[in-house]
């Protein structure tokens, strides 16, 4: 769910009013070995945005994915971007290492306390705010008030929040990568080709939901006459799976594990603590007991309860939006008679249940200090928002995804989203569907609505991009929340607090581990202990550094 435009490799960067490149003109930046300073960004008579002539080499970091993938002998090293960037920005982007997602932290924390920074990192929040207080990194406040395009300032800003949260003591000392904010709030699927078959209606309570797990588990939905489908999916990482985990289920009880919320009087509290939690542990606990959850749920990763959903024996499980399309499809490619709906979540009372996500940043783009060149990030920054710019020329070059389905976006050093990209995108393929016009369509969503057309055609390859970005689909109900306003963030977005980096990898294993263990049984009064032991072991410590946190960012 990523920008996927088709972007001329010139002409786009020569749009009026926002980037002075290539063709636009040319500026006096001097070559990347020159021993010269950075340009001066109060200075009126540099241009900052112009194409350096000749080039100049910017040195990064990075890590990949094992989604990366590469077509016509490509590299993350030599690739689309990497060319553009050489002959429409002058910009020479060497890479001074690139490790997978997984050693990411690891090399980044070597090469920060040898002192081995390139031009520009990735970095984490915690990195962020060490380089920044050891004076390592360079003010981008001027850089990006005076040179960031226009388009690249409505997107960035479109949540100040998140964007506010590469600013320390009111500098700008990163570029944030922002991202589509509602897109993890957590949605409950159900299969409901089982419900008709059981004669049962959609929930509309917890009561209805725990009544259909019931059912889902004992009167055999898929009419196989053998007791081996169960009515919840849930992951062995339940406390933090984005799929197959407990989120939404908790907001039906009107707590939060593993967040950060307000107290009545306004201080910050960890919701894994409060006593409602109690009560919804209770209830998946008697899930357990009566076989509703997959006896070994507690030793099941993500992958391993997809295929438990794939196979057919699966009738309901709390997830993100993207379910349709990366776990349920897999079940409707299985069987054509599968259908599932999402439904926003269910209340244990007349009170709605909110669905909590978190701050939407992964990563931050940090530039060195000793930068010869530190425009440099903006010059970046404002080619990947070209793609959002809807008079963008859209010519062959594929700065998305290709006509192969390699998602070459990936490839790009900087790249941020909209707030509610995916949400906006869904709303718009709906008004061009209503009308069966797609000509005021984005690249991106032309490709949604032709999936969409394809599938109500017949085509069940396609059946998950409508319950995506169709409809009945997992963004009708984000937008659902979103119209009425019904959602939260963690409260706490910062750097892990000095107790946090010591202690908290021992509190959350304990966390998972008493609460998986009364799940599966063992005595509720553990709760209870848990709580003791997480505020003696370092909890009442973390709580009073968040709220100093809180205190300082308000």
């Amino acid at each position: 769910m990523k920008k996927r435009g088709k972007m001329k490799k010139s002409a786009v960067l020569c749009l009026a009013g926002l980037m002075l490149l290539t063709a636009c003109g040319s500026g006096g930046a001097k070559d990347g070995n020159s021993p010269a300073a950075a340009p001066d960004p109060a200075s009126s008579n540099v241009d900052l945005m112009a194409k350096y002539e000749p080039p100049v080499d910017i040195t990064a970091w990075r890590y990949t994915e094992s989604t990366y993938k590469y077509e016509n002998n490509d590299t993350i090293e030599d690739n689309i971007y990497t060319r553009t960037y050489l002959s429409d920005l002058g910009i020479n982007l060497k890479y001074v290492w690139t490790v997978p997602v997984e050693q990411f932290d690891q090399k980044m924390n070597v090469s920060i306390a040898s002192g081995d920074l390139p031009d520009i990192m990735w970095l984490k929040n915690k990195q962020l705010t060490d380089l920044a207080e050891n004076d390592m990194l360079y003010d981008l406040t001027d850089l990006f008030e005076k040179y960031a395009s226009p388009i690249t300032k409505e997107i960035m800003l479109q949540d100040e929040a998140s964007f506010n949260t590469a600013k320390i003591g009111g500098k700008l000392m990163a570029i944030p990568h922002t991202s589509s904010a509602v897109d993890g709030l957590p949605i409950l699927y159900v299969r409901t080709d089982w419900l008709e078959k059981l004669g049962l209606p959609e929930p509309q309570t917890m009561q209805d939901a725990l009544a259909i797990a019931e059912a889902f588990t004992k009167n055999d939905p898929d009419d196989n006459g053998k007791d081996d489908t169960f009515g919840l999916a849930l992951t062995k990482t339940f406390l933090t799976d984005a799929h197959f985990g407990t989120s939404g289920f908790f907001s039906g009880y009107h707590v939060n594990p593993g967040k950060w919320v307000k107290d009545e009087s306004g201080q910050l509290v960890y919701g894994s603590i409060q006593p409602g939690v109690k009560d919804a542990l209770k209830q998946l606990q008697d899930l357990y007991a009566q076989g509703m959850l997959d006896r070994e749920f507690g030793v099941k990763d993500r992958a391993k309860v997809t295929e438990s959903v794939a196979s057919g024996k699966v009738g309901m499980f709390y997830g993100s939006m993207s379910a349709p399309l990366s776990i349920i499809q897999q079940n409707v490619d299985n069987d054509p008679n599968a259908e599932w709906k999402a439904i926003p979540l269910v209340s244990v009372d007349d009170k709605k249940a909110t669905p909590i996500g978190k701050m939407p940043i992964t990563r931050y783009y940090g530039v060195s200090k000793d930068s010869k060149h530190p425009e440099a990030i903006i010059k970046l920054l404002n080619f990947s928002m070209q793609g959002y710019d809807p008079e963008a020329a859209q010519e062959n070059s594929k700065f998305g995804i290709t006509d192969t389905n390699i998602p070459v976006y990936l490839y790009s050093l900087i790249s941020a989203d909209p707030a509610k990209k995916n949400l906006n995108a869904h709303l718009n393929t709906m008004k061009a569907l209503e009308s069966n016009d797609p000509s005021q369509l984005s690249v991106e969503e032309k490709g949604y609505y032709d999936r969409i057309v394809d599938y109500r055609g017949g085509n069940r390859a396609n059946w998950g991009t409508e319950r995506v970005f169709g409809s009945p689909s997992s963004f009708d109900v984000i937008d659902h929340y979103v119209q009425e306003d019904n959602y939260i963030f963690d409260a706490f977005y910062g750097a892990p607090t000095p107790t946090m980096v010591e202690k908290l990898a021992t509190l959350e294993k304990m966390e998972e581990e008493v609460f998986t263990k009364i799940i599966m049984g063992q005595s509720l009064d553990n709760f209870d202990k848990f709580v003791e032991d997480w505020k003696k072991l370092g909890g009442e410590q973390i709580t009073k550094e968040v709220n100093e946190w809180a205190e300082k960012n308000k």
